[in-house]
């Protein structure tokens, strides 16, 4: 919502465009807030909405608080705020951090490896050994003095005798910036081959802890850098329930781990273990399971005390079918108490003391305003923001924000690939961000294809491990045509749909997404839309959420394209500012 103040230089609505026009140009919609020097005034306020998830406006939220991709969280209040860490795979920026002041609504912070990822050259693209881990599963700590980050990395094919390693980083803010990432081994040196590693400095004792492997705990120094024990040498808290994502906590003079215990091949329950001691004996119990309309995996969060007494737990929901999964796994926030010690997380639906997922509640804390992780972007900042991704690192001198200020250049890149060079899965600069929320989803971009050089191509894709672009193609006699490609099940080779001649510079493209189905559009003046190509299913892959997009492409580097703006609608809580 843009409030308008004139001073002196305009009478009314008109007269002010024209104005604002005749001085800015074609620019005018990028103008940030300012006071302009004859004394135009603009403001501008925040419109807030709201949907079938998150903050409901009303005092409540409905869950998922975030039906997007933010998996394997972990979460560290600092003063009034709470930052989220959430895996990012093989994407760059790699592993994402948001923060919120309620727990309900959520924005993007920083990230702690930035654009490019230089500590392993894994990251160039050409490692698929990478593809859907890479990086994930981080847990926050504090020892004091700074703050710090560990994380499981994929190693394979890149060091030998080991599959993983863990690594750390740490930072004096939680905004950042964060230290390269480094590994942390076993004191005899040798790397650590485990996953979800979960740590906690016991400000009271003076010892840092590291758990991992599934409840498996050792000794860390205080800085963090280094275990004091090799492996097999630390305390075992379970050899029956244990599994990944293990947390570490100390509440009311007693330890507690938590792991996701897999039971069954698509059922992981929340698990807690809890000790008088660090050394145990240790007792444990499921305190998170199925049910109340979930059928596969509630689990993987972090425990959060407020401080008006109230217990909270924030996890990731796993949905069963890859149909149902094709946008990542959102996250849950339940609320949790304590009875004889043990937490009782969401509620217990079926009498058997165990917890079940909650599908609306009372928010944890009131006041705060409706946000969202952004969305739409008329590029028109320095940097580009936190919400786009790129798969595997990008080619730095193929992309620009400053050479067209107020647009994403993306310049042509060529394809590594030998097969099939329709399909994107080789092609460096790939860029896009996580779909939210399962309805209503409308994605429009405008381009500028007046740099495109003859034999390029590019548009607007949404990709996982499938490809489906509507774009334009410029043919060796400098001819444009529109087209749609897709290699979505049940396809196994890009099939192209051939669209008319473009005749013009000035290109919309869109993609909807109703539940997973998927139909894209164009348009010649945005506001006329023409369907394009077949609808297609969108499938989760691995661990990679579906991203939409932008790309080219040309059998040499030459030529490029312009996105203008992105703007993204979608049913669920969003703040525009």
């Amino acid at each position: 919502m843009i409030q308008l103040k004139l001073c002196r230089d305009a009478t009314n609505l008109a007269a002010l465009l024209t104005f604002m026009q005749t001085c800015f140009g074609s620019s005018i919609k990028k103008l940030p807030a300012l006071i302009l020097s004859t004394g135009l005034m603009v403001q501008i306020g925040t419109a807030q909405t709201t949907g079938s998830w998150g903050d409901q406006g009303n005092g409540t939220f409905k869950n998922p608080i975030l039906e997007s991709s933010y998996p394997d969280n972990d979460v560290l209040r600092v003063g009034d705020t709470f930052y989220m860490m959430s895996s990012t795979c093989h994407f760059v920026p790699g592993m994402s951090i948001l923060k919120s002041k309620d727990l309900v609504n959520w924005e993007f912070s920083n990230a702690i490896m930035p654009v490019p990822i230089t500590f392993d050259k894994g990251f160039d693209l050409g490692h698929d050994f990478m593809l859907s881990r890479a990086t994930w599963a981080g847990s926050f700590g504090y020892n004091g003095e700074y703050y710090l980050a560990y994380w499981c990395h994929n190693v394979s094919g890149s060091k030998p005798g080991a599959r993983y390693i863990i690594v750390h980083s740490q930072a004096r803010s939680m905004e950042g910036p964060w230290s390269q990432p480094q590994e942390i081994t076993w004191a005899n040196g040798q790397s650590i081959n485990s996953t979800d590693p979960g740590v906690m400095w016991d400000l009271e004792t003076k010892q840092a802890w590291l758990a991992c492997g599934g409840g498996e705990i050792y000794k860390m120094s205080w800085d963090g850098s280094k275990l004091l024990q090799n492996k097999d040498e630390g305390i075992t808290v379970t050899k029956t329930m244990r599994g990944e994502s293990a947390k570490l906590y100390k509440f009311d003079g007693r330890y507690y781990e938590m792991n996701t215990y897999a039971h069954g091949p698509n059922t992981r329950e929340q698990v807690i273990n809890r000790a008088k001691k660090m050394e145990g004996p240790w007792e444990g119990r499921v305190v998170l399971e199925n049910g109340n309309g979930t059928d596969r995996c509630p689990s993987q969060g972090t425990l959060l005390k407020l401080d008006d007494g109230s217990w909270w737990f924030i996890h990731q929901l796993a949905r069963g079918k890859p149909a149902e999964r094709y946008n990542g796994r959102p996250q849950m926030l339940e609320p949790v108490v304590w009875t004889n010690g043990w937490p009782l997380i969401g509620a217990d639906t079926t009498g058997d003391g165990i917890g079940k997922v909650v599908w609306e509640h009372k928010k944890p804390i009131d006041g705060f305003p409706i946000t969202a992780p952004a969305t739409d972007d008329d590029f028109s900042r320095p940097q580009l923001g936190w919400q786009w991704n790129w798969r595997f690192n990008p080619k730095m001198d193929r992309w620009s924000l400053m050479e067209r200020p107020g647009f994403l250049r993306l310049k042509a890149c060529v394809s590594l690939a030998t097969a099939d060079k329709e399909s994107l899965k080789e092609l460096p600069n790939v860029i896009g961000q996580r779909l939210m929320g399962h309805h209503g989803n409308v994605m429009t971009a405008k381009f500028d294809l007046s740099g495109m050089a003859n034999g390029e191509e590019g548009g607007l894709h949404i990709s996982a491990g499938d490809n489906n672009v509507i774009g334009v193609k410029k043919d060796e006699l400098g001819k444009m045509h529109l087209f749609f490609k897709s290699n979505a099940a049940p396809r196994k080779a890009m099939m192209v749909t051939a669209g008319p001649n473009l005749e013009q510079a000035d290109l919309w493209l869109q993609a909807k997404v109703e539940n997973g189905l998927a139909t894209f559009f164009y348009s010649l003046d945005g506001k006329q839309f023409t369907p394009l190509g077949d609808e297609v299913r969108l499938l989760f892959s691995g661990f990679t959420p579906n991203l939409v997009g932008f790309y080219t492409m040309n059998t040499e580097e030459k030529g490029y394209l312009d996105v203008d703006w992105f703007k993204y609608d979608y049913d669920g809580p969003k703040a525009t500012k």
